[in-house]
């Protein structure tokens, strides 16, 4: 399964929808193809991705804006974190549902602070102002806002940025596998390589 796909699935499994893929222009989305038949999502091509990370979170953003009705929050998600379970993805709407005067519900883990990021309709106008490659980070960090933490394992926070994490990645995903004799798709599985995050080496 693509590394992509696994998340969108995740996302979707979690009730996230529709789900905003952002990509580069010229990305190959092969990809796609491998999701189910009716699954929410949605590619949009970013034109000036290059410029930052903020310009994909602008896009996406703006794309959100224009089925009507401002969403109530938007999940900010990358597209490399598959040991996230639709469970728990789950955690961060309900934690904004908890308390929807929150500004962010936030991945934490050891103190630092990590993706996904779900952020209320207030802040949607800050994300649009974003500029540079640090994403909303400075948000986060400006001690302005209100906001609640979900804690992550270093399982559920790994994202493989290099083809030697993806190796690594993939070897911990089999091991899972193995262990529990799973023979069924990864929707099946994922949630049971989450319960396994502490007895396996932290990333």
């Amino acid at each position: 399964m693509p590394l992509g796909a696994a998340v969108v699935r995740a996302l979707a499994g979690a009730g996230y929808g529709p789900v905003i893929v952002v990509v580069r222009p010229g990305d190959d989305l092969a990809w796609l193809g491998t999701l189910p038949d009716g699954m929410p999502v949605r590619p949009v091509v970013c034109g000036d991705a290059s410029a930052g990370m903020s310009r994909s979170i602008r896009c996406g953003v703006r794309s959100a804006l224009e089925d009507g009705e401002p969403p109530d929050a938007i999940l900010i998600a990358l597209a490399d974190m598959p040991f996230l379970a639709p469970g728990k993805l789950a955690e961060w709407r309900a934690a904004w549902m908890l308390e929807p005067g929150l500004d962010f519900v936030a991945g934490r883990r050891g103190g630092l602070v990590l993706p996904p990021v779900l952020w209320s309709r207030r802040r949607f106008g800050d994300l649009l102002r974003l500029e540079g490659d640090a994403g909303a980070g400075a948000l986060l960090r400006s001690g302005r806002l209100r906001g609640a933490w979900v804690e992550l394992t270093g399982f559920e926070g790994f994202d493989p940025d290099t083809p030697e994490q993806f190796e690594e990645a993939r070897a911990v995903w089999q091991a899972v596998m193995r262990v529990h004799d799973a023979q069924s798709p990864r929707d099946a599985f994922s949630g049971k390589a989450n319960s396994m995050s502490c007895k396996l080496t932290r990333f």
